[in-house]
């Protein structure tokens, strides 16, 4: 038998497992899971692109294309001084670059836009194309004797009965050599520009060593015409002129865009400034056989440009 004792044991023993069974389960806290640290996205430098050398700069030296009226071997002489004397004045670094051609000129002028910027001396019809394709701009001009440029004439034997170039079809024509440019090329404008058939006029032509001998073998009668410049024709000449051109510019300076404009400036000043001193004008006839320099504009080419266009050439393609 029980003991009182013992019930009561038992009798709490239930009832605390029956308080234990009628509490609210606490809710069951889930095991938190620390964030991840994400590190904050940083820029990476990137590798410093070298600055590009403006043109005129000390390593990006502006090329100025020169096409020597006398020896080549004189105007070599003169290039480093004269290149000193224009960096003295304008602080800009120029660099001569000599040539035979003033297509060549034309060439590396218009090749500014993609490579090396250049700076061109150009004469009357290398000046036309330069400005066909936009090139550039005409900045000075080469005087000399107080004129900028000159004419082309037409000869023929004082003795000869032509008056007109009409005459000069089935002619013999004596020239210096076919890249000469007032006893040839001159001479093809002219036929062009005054509607002949310039494959057959003249019929034939006949080389001569200089000016003297082929004013000589007009005057003579070995050949019927031939082309010079208007100087080189004197009154005791046994010649007579039966055409004359517009003068046609010595030389051209020409400056393409991407000479920056306060180079473009300076250049301007300086090179002026070199042909009036008069030791350095020494130095730059043996490049540019220059008594002065003087401004120029297009302006002062629009006679020059009418006249060729007259021609019917393309200079554009010509240049080219």
């Amino acid at each position: 038998m029980y003991t009182p004792v013992y019930f009561r044991l038992v009798l709490l023993i239930v009832c605390l497992l029956g308080l234990a069974a009628c509490r609210e389960q606490a809710a069951q806290v889930a095991p938190v899971i620390a964030p991840t640290l994400t590190p904050t996205p940083r820029s990476t430098p990137l590798p410093a692109v070298p600055t590009a050398i403006p043109p005129g700069d000390e390593g990006n030296a502006i090329r100025m294309v020169i096409r020597p009226l006398g020896p080549a071997a004189d105007a070599r002489s003169a290039a480093s001084d004269f290149e000193a004397a224009v960096l003295e004045r304008s602080g800009v670094v120029i660099e001569v670059e000599l040539v035979d051609r003033y297509a060549e000129g034309l060439a590396a002028l218009c090749g500014s836009a993609g490579g090396q910027v250049s700076i061109a001396w150009l004469n009357g019809p290398a000046y036309i194309a330069a400005r066909a394709q936009n090139c550039g701009v005409p900045a000075l001009q080469v005087e000399r004797d107080g004129a900028t440029g000159e004419a082309g004439s037409i000869i023929v034997s004082a003795d000869s009965r032509q008056q007109g170039l009409q005459q000069l079809r089935g002619s013999t024509f004596c020239r210096l050599g076919n890249d000469d440019f007032y006893s040839w090329f001159v001479p093809s404008l002219v036929i062009r520009a005054n509607g002949l058939d310039a494959a057959n006029t003249p019929q034939e032509v006949v080389e001569q060593d200089d000016l003297p001998a082929l004013v000589r073998a007009v005057g003579e009668g070995d050949c019927d015409a031939a082309g010079a410049p208007a100087s080189a024709v004197n009154e005791d000449d046994p010649v007579k002129v039966i055409e004359t051109t517009i003068p046609f510019p010595y030389a051209v300076l020409m400056i393409p865009s991407e000479v920056p404009l306060g180079k473009r400036l300076a250049l301007v000043d300086a090179l002026t400034e070199t042909a009036a001193d008069r030791g350095d004008a020494i130095t730059m006839r043996l490049l540019l056989a220059q008594d002065a320099l003087v401004p120029a504009s297009v302006d002062d080419f629009a006679e020059l440009t009418d006249y060729l266009n007259s021609t019917g050439l393309d200079f554009a393609q010509l240049g080219n």
